[in-house]
């Protein structure tokens, strides 16, 4: 138990701390310890005192390090650093042009904002800061007059040299079809607007001036964003593709997107407009280039000569009105599509000659007339035609047949003259057979001709009628050296002309005032002028106003109208005239 003890007391004892306080020179190290963190402190001190008055270390001020400056020390270098400033204003055309920030007498505004600035600081806190940069940003000033000299002074500011700006907009072209081009800018500018970010510039000390980024620069009406251009380009796109295109036997026109572009037009309001003049003059060129009504006609006769057809309406005219009224509603509703113009007369051929193959060929010189259906002969006849000596000579011209009727009636004031096969085709003047006419051909026209119409043989007329429709064409031309000597009898057999016998006077049946017919009643015309067969005068002749020709039905007239000559048709036609009216 007792040495346990000991052991114990010797342990305790090796285990103990040193008392080192005993010791020489340990408190001479907590003297030189307590110096120098008080003489630190104290420098701490006496530094940050010192920023009282200038500005802490990494301060920057306007560009401009002010570390350790006073007021007035860092406004002189503040200014003489804005003396050297320039701003560079980027203009459109990659033109460049500079303000000094000399010439304006660019300058710090006033000392107080750096005296405000410099009594924030904390001086206490400079230890802090020496490591930490700060930049400040105070108002500069300048020199007005000399501002507003230097601006004026900018060739950007020359008016004479501004490009105006250009708005974008919809253009088409074959490749692309509608599309938007850009807008371009320009270099006409807004003068106060160019003051107002210049003066912005240089008081915040920036290097660069974009005029266009700025909207210094007077914007164009529609960029191509705009929601109105797109909207339109959106209504037009569908003309790209669109084509009308027009036929006339082999040959074409075809109207495309690229004439469209020029017609269609769309307002403020998004409205789209189809100039209709443009319409108009279109449709009048198609008609200026396949009319060729009321024009001259070269027709190769059956006696082998041509011949050149001045007179006559028959041939194609566009109903100019009817046509404009149509394309416009196919542009509106965007659609592509094949078509023939409307017409007013039509014709039996666009390729070759006009008039076919299908027609009646009258030689009025010969009285001699041949029916072609399909270029095959159908029938040849002589005929008398009307009487020159009384100003009743048929017209020539190139005619068609207005229409035919069976069992007609020519009617005058004083007599009545049936007819069986009545085929009018220039106005009132027709072909008709001629029963009481014993003789065709020859000169029979020159002293016993017929008031303007072409006389038949009744089996001739009968052949014709039966084979010819509306609308077939009529030709009748002088061509000479093609007279006839004799006339020919009803059997076709030739005889002297000097031999023909004397027409009989016709029968005219005349009903009683009461209204009933007597059958038996028969009454010769009073002076025996008239002749039995009974002609009605060319449309526009000078004739009785009670002259009629009844029509088989209600669609039917003799009088049927042909339509006048316009602008679209050939300069060399000619009207031919009879009695010195003129007969279309």
């Amino acid at each position: 138990m007792g040495e346990t003890k000991k052991k114990k007391t010797d342990t305790d004892r090796k285990n103990k701390p040193k008392d080192i306080s005993s010791k020489p020179g340990s408190s001479r190290r907590h003297i030189i310890l307590a110096g120098v963190f008080l003489t630190a402190a104290i420098l701490y001190l006496f530094t940050g005192n010192a920023y009282r008055n200038i500005f802490f270390p990494a301060t920057i001020i306007n560009g401009v390090n002010v570390s350790g400056m006073s007021v007035s020390q860092a406004r002189q270098a503040i200014d003489a650093s804005a003396a050297e400033y320039i701003l560079t204003i980027g203009e459109n055309g990659d033109k460049e042009e500079q303000i000094s920030g000399d010439s304006i007498g660019l300058c710090l505004e006033d000392e107080a904002s750096l005296q405000a600035l410099l009594d924030s600081q904390i001086s206490l806190t400079w230890g802090l800061q020496a490591f930490h940069e700060k930049e400040y940003s105070l108002d500069m000033k300048y020199d007005e007059e000399k501002f507003h000299s230097v601006i004026d002074a900018l060739d950007c500011m020359d008016k004479t040299q501004w490009v105006s700006p250009e708005s974008a907009y919809i253009s088409y072209d074959k490749e692309n079809g509608y599309r938007i081009v850009p807008e371009m800018t320009g270099t006409e500018l807004y003068p106060d607007r160019l003051i107002e970010t210049a003066s912005e510039a240089v008081c915040g000390l920036k290097d660069t001036l974009s005029l266009e980024a700025s909207g210094v620069y007077k914007p164009p009406r529609y960029s191509s964003d705009d929601p109105v251009l797109t909207g339109r380009l959106a209504l037009l796109q569908g003309y790209s593709d669109m084509t009308v295109t027009y036929q006339f036997g082999s040959q074409s026109e075809v109207l495309d997107g690229a004439t469209l572009s020029e017609w269609i037009s769309l307002s403020k309001s998004g409205k789209r407009t189809i100039d209709r003049e443009a319409v108009t003059e279109y449709i009048k060129g198609l008609a200026r280039k396949y009319n060729t009504a009321y024009s001259s006609k070269t027709f190769e006769t059956s006696y082998g000569e041509t011949v050149t057809i001045k007179n006559g309406y028959y041939g194609w005219m566009i109903d100019k009105e009817t046509e404009v009224d149509k394309l416009m509603e196919i542009i509106g509703r965007g659609e592509s599509t094949n078509r023939e113009p409307a017409y007013l007369l039509e014709a039996a051929s666009h390729d070759g000659p006009d008039y076919g193959d299908t027609y009646v060929e009258i030689n009025l010189t010969a009285q001699h007339l041949f029916f072609y259906r399909d270029g095959e002969l159908l029938i040849e006849s002589d005929f008398v035609s009307g009487n020159p000596s009384r100003g009743n000579a048929t017209p020539e011209g190139a005619y068609s047949l207005t229409y035919k009727e069976r069992n007609a009636t020519l009617k005058g004031a004083n007599y009545r003259t049936p007819v069986s096969y009545w085929m009018p085709f220039n106005g009132n003047v027709g072909m008709h057979d001629s029963s009481w006419r014993s003789s065709f051909g020859g000169s029979i026209y020159k002293t016993n001709g017929s008031h303007g119409c072409i006389n038949l043989p009744p089996a001739v007329a009968e052949t014709i009628y039966e084979n010819i429709e509306q609308g077939i064409p009529v030709l009748c031309y002088h061509l000479s050296g093609t007279e006839q000597a004799h006339a020919t009898n009803l059997s076709g057999e030739q005889i002297h002309t000097n031999t023909i016998p004397a027409e009989p006077e016709p029968v005219i049946i005349l009903p009683p005032q009461d209204g009933t017919v007597s059958p038996d009643l028969q009454v010769p015309p009073q002076d025996g002028s008239p002749s039995p067969d009974v002609q009605l005068p060319p449309q526009g002749g000078i004739s009785s106003p009670d002259i009629q020709v009844p029509p088989q039905d209600k669609t039917s007239s003799p009088d049927v109208p042909i339509p006048p000559q316009d602008e679209s048709v050939s300069p060399d036609m000619q009207a031919s005239t009879q009695g010195g009216t003129a007969v279309p």
